[in-house]
This record gives C-alpha cells, structure tokens and sequence, in this order.
C-alpha cells in the first residue's frame, strides 16, 4: 500500500476542516455509534482525490467476490456477525477492508492495534453513490475519537489523527444513507511514515519464544484460553490449530517435564484462565499439569494413544462437522500448509497413516460429506483415497511441499497479496503461526531455509503479493529470503 507523500498531506490539509480531538462518553449500541458518526462535521471539497489509495480501493471493490462463507484477511473481507466489539473482525495497519452493507441499519466493526504513537491515516470510499460510508475510531470503553483533521470528497473520505497513542481501537462502520442493499465499501488505516519493506518478522531466540512473540501480535490484549503443545515433536499438535482458533487461543509450546518459565510469564500475562494440553501424558507430562493447576489454571486434556487418537479427539471437541481434512499423520508440513484454510473455517484436521485410514480416523468420518486430502500419493495412497470415497474426496498435492503449500492457497481460492511465510524444514514456527494466519486467512507458504522455491516465486508473481510476514528468525528463514521477498 503506496504512503501519502509529504505534498500530498499538505494538499489534502489545505482542504481539511480542523477539530479538535476530543472524547464523547457513550455505550456500545447502534444508535449512539451512529450518532457519533453523524457527528463528523464535513466539509466538501472541490478537488477529486485520486490518489493511490483510492485508486487501489475502488479496484478492489470491483473484483470483490460475494460469498457470505468467505473471510479473507489480509485483504479483509469482513465477517458477519460482526455488529460489536466482541465479533469484530481483526485488522491491521496497511489491510485493505473490503465489506458489505447487507440491510439499511448493517453497522461493522473492526479490531486495529497500535504498538506505538503515530501518525493515523484512516481512508474510506463506497462502491457506488447509493451507500454513504461513514467510520470512526472508537475505545474499548465506546468512547468515539474524533480525528484532528477530515476530508470528505463524494464517497471518499480520509480521517488523520495525529500522535495516535498505542493501544486497541475499535473502528465502526456504517451506510449513513442506510440505503443498504450490499453495497461494497472500502476501508483501509496506515501510518504517515514511509515504509522500509514490505516484510514483517516475527521471532524470538529460540521457538518458544517465537511463539510467544506470535501470541503478543496476535492477541495483544489478553486471551482467556492457550493452546499447549510439545515443543520438540509435532504429530500432536498437528491437528490443533481449529480447536485454537475456535476458542481465540494462541499455541504455545513447552518441554515434556516442566512448565517453561517464559511461557509460564506469558499465561500470566494473557490472563489467561484456561489451558487445552494437546497430547498425552508421553507428550507433555502430569508435572505440568501440576503446575498450571497450581498457578490456578483450569486444564483441559486432549490426547489419545496415537496421533490418529488425539487428532479425533481434538475434531470432536470441535463440535459437528460435515467436512474435514485428511493429512499424513508422519510428517507436518501439508498439514500445517493447509491449517490456517482448515482453523478458519472450523474444519477438522484428522490425521492417516500413508496406506489405510485408522479407526479412529474412520470412527471421525462418520458425519462428513466432505474431504480434502493434502498430499500427494506418496503420503495418502489411493488406497487411502478409495476408503474415503463415500465423502466426495478431493486432493490437493504438488510435487514437493513448497508447492502443495501454493496449490492449497490456489485450490482453496485464499488470498494471495498478503501470505505469512514459514520454513518448510520444520514444524514449530508453522504451527504457532498458523492460527494467527487464520485470525487474517493468510494462506501459510513455505519456502527453504535460504531460497525461495519456483513454484513460490509465481504464486507471488502471479498474485501480487505484496506483504510479507515471516515466522521465525534467520535461522529458519534467512535474512537472503527475507530479501528475496522483499524484492519481488
């Protein structure tokens, strides 16, 4: 997303109506928000604004895909319900918006987080002059914030507030003309300083910490339930990723033996209340058990005497299901390609050894129309894929796991200008990251270590993408990659 330009700003000032930021005490119901919408005073200018970021907004607007199922994060296709601040859809600075006014009184909400003070640039515009987008920021107590500066041309509008502090915000949406009708708008919130690359990092010194910085991105504000998985093995955890996303919880990993004293801080930090343990006691012992109890957490246990076990278990604490991915249960990196598709859309991941499905596995099937099978046949044989005939089987696979991870982006039509990127030489950073993924429907693309693979290299040709978050630090995804990236 192209940065307004110092002459732009200035541009735009000279036609801008000052005001002062101010707060308005007020609940979180429908007619207060909008009144406070209302409230904006405007000013109309003569100038048309067609800069960038309108440009590019109406663009996205036009090839919008209506699809009441669909939610793809990154480029933001807002989620119904999601009328209060508990539903609202999460996003982040430089996201492209792009939502839906279904009735006359539809009133969106969106969750951003500022990690510092700066400057806040908030654009909007409608599809059609038929809709009148109106927005404002509001606190998570409901109070409004009123910008410093606003511009308002026809149906494209700019909120600049200066020396925005840090913190969550809460940013409402509605069609002032309550005309309704699916009409499509455009939002999109980013900072007035110029970008140094299109690539974002998160890591910490080893994978636990990793997963840690994962959680303080992904839920800055706390979270009432952590996913807990083994650190130095995966077949459990495989299949975690729904579950996580269903209760917005993030995946932390610990050693067998002992609860990690940083990821012990980080529980406490999330204030946290429940912890879900994935695996036996083999996996993550009693002793930690203890001692989250200790610190008087709730604990929930989902295992099984295999792989197969637990990631039937971990489908049936989902709920019902009609659909669900069938994975190799002997390796990680199909079923983690696919995770962010699978948590997002409260699919199950059940997990098949190459050449017969488990009972366990069969026992799961039982309500589901619907499969997907990651991998190719050297993984799940056409054995495998004859025992799942009765559920409409469809596999994805490529001809390495770079780019199974691409034609599960393609096939399961995720967006691709926006990816989160992760080592396809081992399981830990993808794991953690993969729900996360899922809170913005990022597809998951995998690259090696040092060098972006071909078949990656098209899907980010082909697509656009344009920004990057890579899990892990250089020595999962080298600095050479990240540059790779930023290069493209």
């Amino acid at each position: 997303m192209g940065k307004i330009s110092t002459g732009l700003v200035v541009f735009l000032l000279i036609f801008c109506c000052s005001m002062s930021p101010s707060l308005a005490a007020g609940p979180f119901d429908h007619r207060s928000i909008k009144k406070d919408i209302q409230s904006l005073s405007t000013k109309q200018s003569a100038t048309t604004l067609d800069n960038t970021p309108f440009t590019v907004l109406k663009e996205k607007m036009k090839s919008i895909k209506k699809d009441n199922g669909m939610r793809l994060m990154g480029e933001v296709y807002e989620q119904e319900p999601n009328d209060y601040p508990h539903q609202a859809d999460y996003i982040r600075l430089d996201d492209i918006v792009l939502g839906t006014f279904w009735w006359e009184e539809d009133l969106d909400m969106y969750h951003l987080y500022m990690d510092e003070t700066q400057d806040t640039y908030i654009y909007g515009t409608t599809l059609t002059t038929l809709n009148n987008l109106g927005y404002l920021l509001f606190t998570p107590e409901g109070e409004p914030i009123y910008p410093d500066e606003f511009l308002e041309d026809g149906s494209d509008k700019l909120l600049i507030y200066y020396s925005l502090p840090p913190g969550s915000y809460y940013l409402a949406a509605t069609d002032l003309n309550e005309f309704g009708g699916d009409g499509v708008y455009g939002l999109t919130a980013f900072t007035g300083e110029e970008p140094t690359d299109n690539v974002y990092r998160i890591y910490g010194k080893d994978r636990h910490e990793t997963a840690i910085e994962i959680s303080k991105v992904g839920w800055p504000d706390g979270a009432e339930t952590v996913v807990l998985a083994r650190d130095t093995t995966f077949p459990d955890a495989l299949a975690g990723a729904p579950l996580a996303y269903q209760k917005d919880a993030p995946i932390l990993l610990n050693p067998k033996d002992h609860l990690h004293d940083k990821v012990k801080e980080r529980i406490a930090e999330l204030g946290a209340e429940n912890v879900i343990i994935l695996g036996g006691k083999g996996a993550i012992s009693p002793n930690v058990e203890k001692q989250l109890k200790t610190n008087g957490i709730n604990v929930l246990r989902i295992g099984g005497v295999t792989r197969y076990e637990t990631a039937a278990n971990i489908a049936r604490e989902l709920g019902d299901y009609e659909q669900a991915v069938i994975a190799y249960g002997g390796n990680f990196p199909d079923a983690l390609s696919i995770a962010p598709y699978a948590a997002s859309n409260g699919i199950p991941i059940l997990l098949s050894p190459k050449d017969a499905l488990a009972d366990e596995t069969k026992e799961a099937l039982k309500t589901v129309t619907d499969t997907i099978i990651v991998g190719g046949k050297s993984v799940i044989s056409d054995q495998v894929e004859k025992q799942l005939s009765q559920t409409n089987p469809v596999r994805i696979s490529g001809t390495d796991r770079y780019e199974t991870s691409v034609h599960i982006a393609e096939h399961l039509e995720m967006p691709g200008d926006i990816i989160t990127v992760a080592t396809g030489q081992n399981f830990a950073d993808a794991l953690t990251g993969s729900v996360l993924a899922a809170k913005y429907y990022e597809p998951i693309i995998l690259v090696e270590k040092k060098s972006v693979p071909k078949p990656v290299r098209n899907f980010i040709s082909e697509h656009g993408t344009w920004y990057f978050t890579i899990l892990g630090g250089e020595g999962a995804v080298s600095e050479k990659v990240a540059g790779e990236l930023n290069g493209l």
